[in-house]
């Protein structure tokens, strides 16, 4: 079995189990990408202080300190959906302790307060870092600097898998690679256009199979349209490398393992 497959099959394995525990909050896998593309806030925060719930509000605010903002306002507080007191109400309730120090993706609500959940993605951080999370916070460095932020709930898919199993990944120096992707209406891509990439040769492939790949959204257009997206839409695509390690090749894949 290929690495990539072994990997998505624990994932599964994973996604199975806990949906056989009744305490468990079971969240669909979401790609670095996502998380990042459809949040409207994204930092390196310490929590400070917690507040307890008001009446039967869903969420506690917590006042935080931002240690390093990647994306979206400046401010001192957040909603966190969950009990301030630590008790579990849902299976998806979550708490942490002040003092806490995590990657945070937010959501703006009506309100104008950013809030998150058991699903949005979050990495609490602790002295060791494992090297998923060092390889976030370089992504979120690069995106940062290069003053990328737009957001777009839209939701996006298609199979590449099969695809990515014929590149040729020998001796890649880079972890990461990002890609802008323009759609037509009809989901066909009018454009690919590569915002930090492997290598150009490798570039060039990647692009040829975004570019024939076949794409659906979750959006509806006014006319009831379905599976199309006002022309001009754009999505950004990342895929990430992992170098040889025992008896296991190099691959590319779309998601951050």
């Amino acid at each position: 079995m290929a690495p990539i497959t072994k990997k998505i099959g624990w994932l599964i394995l994973v996604c199975i189990f806990c949906s056989l525990q009744s305490k468990a909050c079971v969240c669909s896998h979401i790609t670095f990408m996502d998380k990042y593309v459809q949040s409207d806030f994204v930092a390196r925060i310490q929590i400070v202080k917690n507040y307890p719930n008001r009446g039967a509000s869903l969420s506690y605010r917590s006042n935080i300190v931002i240690k390093q903002l990647f994306k979206g306002e400046p401010v001192k507080s957040i909603l966190i959906e969950g009990s301030s007191d630590g008790k579990r109400r849902t299976s998806c309730d979550i708490y942490f302790k002040e003092g806490t120090e995590m990657l945070v993706y937010a959501r703006r609500l009506d309100s104008g307060q950013y809030s998150f959940h058991s699903c949005s993605g979050y990495c609490v951080l602790d002295k060791t870092r494992p090297t998923t999370e060092m390889g976030e916070i370089e992504m979120l460095d690069f995106l940062y600097k290069n003053n990328i932020t737009f957001t777009d709930k839209t939701r996006y898919g298609t199979d590449l898998h099969d695809k990515l199993k014929t590149l040729s990944t020998t001796n890649l120096s880079k972890t990461f690679a990002i890609y802008e992707i323009t759609f037509k209406r009809d989901l066909q891509v009018d454009t690919v256009k590569t915002i930090t990439g492997f290598t150009p040769d490798l570039d060039s492939e990647i692009a040829a199979i975004l570019q024939n790949a076949r794409w659906v959204s979750d959006r509806i257009l006014i006319d009831g349209q379905k599976n199309s997206v006002p022309p001009g839409s754009k999505l950004l695509f990342g895929f990430y490398y992992y170098p040889s390690g025992g008896n296991n090749l190099g691959f590319i894949s779309e998601y951050d393992l």
